[in-house]
C-alpha cells in the first residue's frame, strides 16, 4: 500500500504530463542530438577561426616591434649624414663648434651614441657617451640589435655604422639608440597585450624590453623555443593556460638569430580565454537548446490549443450550454475535430429544443386530456349553482343584503367559468388560420386598439419600422392576442407612465416584431421561466399570458425572446415567417 501511494504522489511522473509537456520534451529529445552534432561542429570552425584571427593579430603586433627598429635604423641613416657633414677629428676650435653641434642634434632627435672611430685602431675620436659604452658595441655592419650595459643595466640598442674618409683616413660613424622605457609607450597601454624585445649576448638571449609582466612567462626564451626558431626560421607560437604567444624571429644579414619579438595576450583578461572548443559547445548547445524548447513550446501550444478548445467545449456542452463553439483554423485533422464537434454541438442543442418543444407539447397534451375532465366535472355544478342562485335572487321576499351576497356568488361562478374557459383556451389552442400579410398595418391596429389605455396611464407609443414592407404568414386574430397580453405587461411594468416602442425587423426569411419598454424590467432568474405555465410576478395574475403567447408562436412555426435589464426595462421579440411555404417556392423559382 505504501508502494501504491508513493508511485501515485510521484511529482515527476511523465504519465500525469500534460500533452503540451509531454509534446515539449519529445521535441527536445529528438532535436538534442543534431543540435548536439551542429553545436560540435560550429564550435569546432568558430574556435578554428578565432584562433586563426588571435594568431594574425599576434603576427601583427610582432610587427610593429619590427616596424619600430625599421624606423630607428632608418632615422640613423637619415640622420648619420647630417653628422658625417659636421664630425671631425681635429682639435681646433671649428672642430669644437661641430662636436657641440652634433651632441645638440643627437639629444634634439633621441639618438643616444654618436661616435666617430679611426678604422685601423678602432680609436674614438669623438663620442657623445662614454667610452666604455662605446667600447662595447660590436662594429660589424650586420650586428644592428645588440645589448650594451649602460649604468649596469642590460640596455636594447640599435646599431647603424657608415664608413667615411677624411684627411686619407678612414673612419666608421657610429649611431645608436637605445630601446629603453620610452619604446612603444603607446602599446603599453593595452593591459591584455604583452610585447617583449630579446636579443642575444654572450649568455644567450635576455629580456631586453616588455609592456606586460605574465605571471608565469620566463624572462628568457625557453630552450624548446630557440631551438625551433633557429631550425626552422620561422615564427613559433606557444600556448598556456595563462596566455597565447608568438615568437618572432629577427636575423642579421649574415643569417645569424640576434633578436626574438614575442606578442602575447592573457586569457583571464581577454575574450581568448573564454572562445575556445569547449566553451563554445556548450554555450552553442544552451542556446540551440533554449531555441529548441522555444519552438517546442510555440508547436505544442499551437497542437494543443484545439484540445484544449474542445476539452473547454464538452465542459459547456456538460453545463447545458450548446451554444458554444470552438475555433477552426487550418485544415488539418484537428480542425475537422473541431469543425464536427461544432457540427455535433448545433445538433445536441437542436435536438435539445426539440426535446424541450416535445415534453411542453406532452405537459399541454396532457394538460389538456385533464383540462377537458375537470372543465366537464366543474361546469356542470357552476352551472347548476349559478342557475339556483338566480332563481333565488328572484324572489321577491329576499332581504336587500341577501340579494346583494347571491349577486356576490353569481359573479363569482361566472369568474370561475371565465378562467375555466381561459385555460381551456391554453390547453387546447386552436389551429391558427394563416394568411400573408403586411406588418405594419397590424401593428398600427394593435397600438390603435390600446391607445386609450396607454394615454390614461400617462405612456408615450411609438413605432420603429426598420423593415418597410415587411410581411409575416401567421393569424392575425392570433397575433393581436399575444401582441396584446404583452403590451398590458408592459403598462403594468411602467405604473408612473414610461415609453413603449414596438419595432418591426427582418432577418433573413422572417420577421421580427419587437415590443420594449422603459419599466422595471425582470429579473434574472425569472428570464428562464416566464414562459412556464402559472409562473407570474404579480400578486393577482394567473400565470397563463406568456405561456399563451409561448404556445401561439410554436403553432405559427415561430418563437419569442426576453432580454432584460434591472430598472432598465424589457423587450418581447416575436419572430415569424415573413412568407408562406407555397410563396417560398414561388419566389424560389
Amino acid at each position: 500500500m505504501i508502494t501504491k501511494n508513493r508511485q501515485k504522489a510521484r511529482p515527476f511522473a511523465i504519465s500525469r504530463w500534460s500533452v503540451q509537456r509531454k509534446l515539449v520534451l519529445a521535441f527536445w529529445l529528438v532535436s538534442v542530438i543534431p543540435t548536439m552534432i551542429a553545436a560540435e561542429l560550429a564550435a569546432t570552425t568558430l574556435s578554428q577561426i578565432f584562433d586563426s584571427n588571435v594568431r594574425i593579430w599576434l603576427l601583427e603586433s610582432t610587427r610593429i616591434v619590427k616596424d619600430e627598429i625599421g624606423d630607428i635604423v632608418h632615422d640613423n641613416a637619415r640622420m648619420a649624414k647630417l653628422f658625417l657633414r659636421y664630425a671631425s677629428p681635429a682639435s681646433d676650435q671649428q672642430a669644437s663648434r661641430h662636436d657641440r653641434l652634433t651632441a645638440d642634434i643627437a639629444d634634439a632627435t633621441d639618438i643616444d651614441v654618436v661616435a666617430l672611430i679611426r678604422a685601423s685602431d678602432h680609436a674614438i675620436m669623438f663620442s657623445t657617451a662614454p667610452d666604455d659604452i662605446v667600447k662595447q658595441i660590436n662594429l660589424t655592419s650586420n650586428a644592428v640589435l645588440q645589448t650594451v650595459n649602460v649604468a649596469g643595466v642590460e640596455t636594447g640598442t640599435v646599431v647603424s655604422t657608415f664608413e667615411t674618409r677624411k684627411d686619407g683616413v678612414d673612419y666608421l660613424l657610429l649611431v645608436a639608440t637605445y630601446l629603453d622605457s620610452s619604446f612603444l609607450t603607446s602599446v603599453a597601454e593595452v593591459h591584455s597585450l604583452d610585447l617583449r624585445l630579446y636579443l642575444a649576448n654572450p649568455a644567450g638571449f635576455s629580456e631586453i624590453f616588455s609592456t606586460q609582466r605574465f605571471q608565469d612567462h620566463p624572462s628568457r626564451i625557453p630552450k624548446a623555443v630557440e631551438a625551433a626558431l633557429r631550425d626552422t626560421r620561422q615564427p613559433s607560437e606557444q600556448f598556456t593556460n595563462n596566455y597565447s604567444g608568438l615568437y618572432w624571429p629577427i636575423f642579421s644579414d649574415a643569417g645569424d638569430l640576434q633578436g626574438v619579438i614575442f606578442s602575447g595576450l592573457l586569457r583571464h583578461t581577454s575574450l581568448v580565454g573564454l572562445v575556445n572548443q569547449s566553451n563554445l559547445f556548450v554555450l552553442i548547445f544552451l542556446v540551440s537548446s533554449a531555441l529548441s524548447l522555444g519552438a517546442g513550446v510555440l508547436v505544442s501550444r499551437r497542437l494543443t490549443r484545439p484540445l484544449r478548445d474542445l476539452s473547454q467545449g464538452v465542459s459547456a456542452v456538460i453545463s447545458g450550454n450548446y451554444a458554444h463553439r470552438v475555433h477552426v483554423s487550418g485544415g488539418d485533422e484537428l480542425a475537422q475535430l473541431s469543425s464536427t464537434f461544432n457540427h455535433m454541438t448545433e445538433r445536441l442543442g437542436e435536438l435539445h429544443h426539440l426535446e424541450a418543444q416535445l415534453r411542453r407539447r406532452d405537459r399541454l397534451h396532457a394538460l389538456g386530456e385533464v383540462a377537458m375532465g375537470l372543465a366537464h366535472e366543474i361546469r356542470n355544478p357552476l352551472g347548476i349553482i349559478k342557475t339556483a342562485t338566480q332563481l333565488l335572487h328572484r324572489r321577491a321576499d329576499l332581504a336587500e343584503t341577501d340579494k346583494r351576497h347571491l349577486e356576490y356568488v353569481v359573479s363569482e361562478v361566472s369568474r370561475i367559468n371565465e378562467l375555466i374557459t381561459e385555460f381551456l383556451d391554453f390547453a387546447k389552442p386552436n389551429p391558427p388560420l394563416r394568411v400573408m400579410q403586411l406588418a405594419r398595418p397590424l401593428v398600427e391596429e394593435i397600438l390603435g386598439f390600446c391607445a386609450p389605455e396607454l394615454a390614461s396611464h400617462n405612456i408615450d407609443a411609438q413605432i420603429d419600422d426598420q423593415a418597410p414592407g415587411a410581411t409575416i404568414y401567421g393569424d392575425a386574430k392570433q397575433l393581436k392576442q399575444a401582441c396584446l397580453n404583452l403590451i398590458l405587461n408592459a403598462i403594468d411594468a411602467m405604473p408612473e407612465g414610461g415609453r413603449l416602442t414596438l419595432g418591426i425587423r427582418t432577418a433573413g426569411s422572417n420577421t421580427s416584431i419587437s415590443i420594449a419598454d422603459t419599466g422595471q424590467g425582470i429579473p434574472a432568474d425569472m428570464i428562464e421561466r416566464i414562459f412556464t405555465p402559472f409562473v407570474t410576478t404579480k400578486a393577482s395574475g394567473t400565470g397563463l399570458g406568456l405561456a399563451k403567447v409561448y404556445s401561439i408562436m410554436e403553432s405559427h412555426d415561430g418563437s419569442i425572446e426576453c432580454t432584460s435589464e434591472n430598472d432598465a426595462g424589457a423587450t418581447f421579440s416575436l419572430t415569424l415567417p415573413a412568407l408562406g411555404e407555397d410563396d417560398e417556392d414561388s419566389h424560389d423559382a
